[in-house]
């Protein structure tokens, strides 16, 4: 007969453990989407720190006492998929794109925030799309003169 092994258990796939990451209360938006996020995504400060560059406690010590700076709130972000992008509010913009802005925004029955909000997220997307294709186009340019 031949031999087989008997194991004493069964074997059971391992089941993942909720996130630990929790959401801080006591701090500005951003740090709350980089912390809920990470909970959404299931990111471990380790996993995070490694792939964003941005150590360990020091994005620990932004759920109570420091604030990021622009460069390690980029960071992470980048890490977890996310931009961060500033946008402007009316008192920002001069008053005739203001004024264009608003037979648009009543058209599509949007605040005026909200109009700004989405011309910005348009016009930021559609400046990222153009230099995403100039630089797919300069290898191509480079490799046809040499």
């Amino acid at each position: 007969m031949p031999f087989s092994p008997t194991f004493s258990r069964s074997i059971k796939p391992k089941k993942r453990r909720p996130s630990a990451v929790t959401i801080p209360e006591r701090v500005g938006p951003h740090v709350k989407l980089v912390f809920a996020e990470m909970r959404r995504q299931g990111q471990t400060y380790d996993a995070v720190e490694a792939g964003s560059g941005v150590n360990r406690p020091t994005i620990k010590a932004w759920r109570h006492k420091n604030r990021p700076n622009l460069d390690s709130i980029e960071a992470v972000l980048g890490h977890l998929n996310f931009e961060f992008v500033p946008l402007p509010t009316e008192r920002a913009l001069p008053p005739e794109i203001v004024e264009a802005l608003r037979p648009i925004a009543e058209r599509l029955d949007l605040t005026m925030p909200d109009a700004i909000r989405l011309t910005a997220e348009v016009a930021y997307r559609g400046h990222h799309l153009k230099a995403i294709r100039q630089s797919d186009e300069a290898p191509a340019a480079s490799g046809a003169i040499g």
